[in-house]
């Protein structure tokens, strides 16, 4: 562990700053789903824990931001791929009434 700790801090892209101290994912995801009555997306514990307390826009580090935007960016390409797979389907499945 101390020998990949090392190693880690030594990376050229470094370590990862987040701001939720040494509570776990699971802990932080907790708590937030107590406050806001539901369970936390991942998406909304990664913002959580990898923004400014002070200014939740603001991310920690660019690296956090760019992690952030490619998420976003593999969800609305998923998003778009089922669409088209629900739209697909139904264009299948609209003359099949017909007979």
């Amino acid at each position: 562990m101390r020998r990949a700790n090392k190693a880690n801090h030594a990376s050229n892209t470094g370590g990862s700053l987040h701001t939720g101290s040494s509570t776990t994912y699971s802990t932080t995801a907790k708590k937030m789903a107590t406050k806001i009555g539901r369970d936390p997306t991942q998406s909304e514990v990664f913002l959580r824990t990898h923004t400014r307390k002070k200014d939740r826009g603001q991310f920690v580090d660019a690296r956090s931001e760019q992690h952030m935007e490619a998420h976003k960016a593999e969800m609305k390409r998923l998003e778009n791929e089922r669409t088209a797979r629900i739209a697909a389907a139904c264009r299948g499945t609209s003359g099949s009434s017909d007979r």
